[in-house]
This record gives C-alpha cells, sequence and structure tokens, in this order.
C-alpha cells in the first residue's frame, strides 16, 4: 500500500469519525430537546391535575358551606318563630308586668 492510499484512508476515517460526532451531537441535542418537551408537557398536566382537584374541593367545599348556611338559618327561623309564638301568647302579660314595674319604681 502506497503512502498516499494510507494518508488517503486516514483522512476518510478521520472525516466518518467527524461525521458520526456531529451526529451524535445531533442526537443529544435532539434528546435534550425532547426531554425539556415532555418534562414541560408532564409539568402542564400536573398544573391542569391539580387545577381541576382544586375545583372539586372547592366545589365540595361551598356545596358543604351551603347547606351549613341553610341549616343555621332553618334553626334560626325556628327559633325566631318560637319567639314569636311566645310572644304572642305572652304579649299582654308582659306588657301589664313591665307597666306595672315601671309605674311601681
Amino acid at each position: 500500500m502506497k503512502q498516499t492510499e494510507l494518508i488517503n484512508i486516514i483522512i476518510q476515517a478521520e472525516q466518518q469519525a467527524q461525521s458520526i460526532v456531529a451526529d451524535a451531537k445531533q442526537e443529544k441535542q435532539r434528546l435534550r430537546d425532547n426531554l425539556k418537551e415532555d418534562a414541560a408537557k408532564l409539568k402542564n398536566k400536573y398544573i391542569e391535575q391539580a387545577d381541576n382537584y382544586i375545583k372539586e374541593v372547592q366545589t365540595r367545599e361551598d356545596e358543604n358551606t351551603d347547606n351549613a348556611i341553610l341549616s343555621a338559618n332553618e334553626t334560626h327561623r325556628a327559633v325566631m318563630d318560637a319567639m314569636e309564638k311566645r310572644y304572642a301568647s305572652n304579649r299582654e302579660v308582659w306588657i301589664e308586668k313591665i307597666y306595672t314595674m315601671v309605674i311601681e319604681s
């Protein structure tokens, strides 16, 4: 084998090696880009899931609060109705007692 042929083979091998390295660098960059994209997708997915969970909890808590308020209102109305009935049935007696207390004082 001639020296020129040997140099040509070495040059060819070097060019192939550089091509392989360039391809590997491109593949590495592509994989990094894909990884960033996948990470962003996962992050968005988890944020969306968290938002949905928060909305569900908020809805449940709103319903519980509404039910508690309705219950408190019903209890309040029942107490007020009882007080109004008691007032209606004892009104005259109470007025007389108050009048007597004021006059006697």
